[in-house]
């Protein structure tokens, strides 16, 4: 998943992912900080996780491996 995240994502893609999902960031510390508003943050974050779905599929990892990977 690291590896997907790190070679897949555009930079700002990675920022927000690792701020929001990985360090818990609020949505509007996030964009305050990357000089964007809420709903753009949304939509970033929103197109990063179906390019690392895709990335993974294609990968072969599906949904379950995934789950079970962070049990």
């Amino acid at each position: 998943l690291g590896e997907t995240i790190r070679k897949d994502l555009t930079d700002k893609q990675r920022l927000a992912m690792t701020a929001v999902r990985f360090n818990g960031m609020p949505l509007e510390e996030v964009a305050l900080r990357m000089g964007t508003n809420r709903n753009s943050l949304y939509k970033l974050l929103h197109d990063a996780r179906l390019r690392l779905k895709e990335a993974l599929t294609e990968k072969g990892v599906t949904v379950e491996d995934l789950m079970e990977a962070f049990r």
